[in-house]
């Protein structure tokens, strides 16, 4: 896709899919991710952490000790900070974010994104910036499918061009998610689309998009690999939970 149709699609939608966009390290990243995946080891977030509609109260409960996120992917595994910090995607999102130098926030995201067949719960539609804290809401989410994702095992649903909605306080809840009763926000979700990936495929979506997600009804695992990123125009607030781990500079 060329330079100039890419930057028009995601400046009007808030989003881009990427078609075989990771398929030359597809394999590596696989078996990485499965090994990941069976050791399980920290840090992780459980389906009991997230308390997301359906989530277990606690770890002790029925699915409470599956796992949601494994964090810290860059850090984890050196074959997904290569794939983080690779050349082709740091051009692709400095054109985006028509910015000149690229940090990768390790704070957010940042993580192997899991939904599991025996157990996982539905995200409500919320913006990712609602509980970030930078000076500028202008950061880029990449999400590389490892498998299909489809609307049966979970994939992200999108509402395009919410990025640049200003909303009223009320139709938000206490969670900063999106109320579904509220009449102003019925023309917004009538718009959503689910988001059909095959693996290989990267969805790079602005921070600031409504997104939400079902749960996995299917008897395979739906396994994402996810980073954070802006440019030298947005920065983490000082003592805040986005500037606990030093960025990192992407080349």
């Amino acid at each position: 896709m060329e330079s100039q149709v890419l930057q028009e699609q995601f400046d009007q939608n808030g989003f881009v899919v990427m078609k075989a966009y990771g398929s030359a390290q597809l394999k590596d990243i696989q078996r990485a991710a499965d090994r990941e995946l069976s050791e399980q080891l920290k840090p992780l977030e459980l389906e009991a952490d997230v308390q997301y509609p359906g989530a277990p109260e606690n770890e002790s409960d029925s699915g409470g000790s599956t796992p949601r996120r494994l964090l810290q992917a860059f850090s984890r595994n050196k074959v997904f900070a290569q794939w983080a910090s690779n050349s082709t995607i740091a051009d692709t999102l400095k054109d985006l974010l028509q910015c000149k130098q690229l940090w990768l926030n390790p704070n957010h995201h940042n993580c192997l994104m899991t939904k599991l067949p025996d157990f996982s719960s539905d995200t409500l539609w919320h913006r990712d910036t609602r509980y970030w804290s930078f000076d500028t809401p202008n950061l880029i989410n990449t999400w590389l499918a490892l498998g299909s994702e489809r609307a049966e095992n979970g994939a992200l649903m999108v509402i395009p061009g919410s990025h640049k909605v200003t909303l009223e306080p009320d139709q938000l809840d206490k969670g900063q998610f999106l109320n579904p009763y509220h009449p102003k926000n019925r023309s917004l979700l009538a718009s959503a689309v689910s988001v059909e990936l095959k693996a290989g495929d990267m969805l790079v979506f602005s921070a600031n998009l409504f997104h939400a997600g079902s749960r996995n009804l299917t008897n395979k695992a739906k396994l994402s690999l996810v980073f954070t990123y802006h440019g030298e125009d947005t920065k983490p607030i000082d003592q805040s939970r986005s500037a606990a781990l030093p960025e990192i500079v992407i080349p």
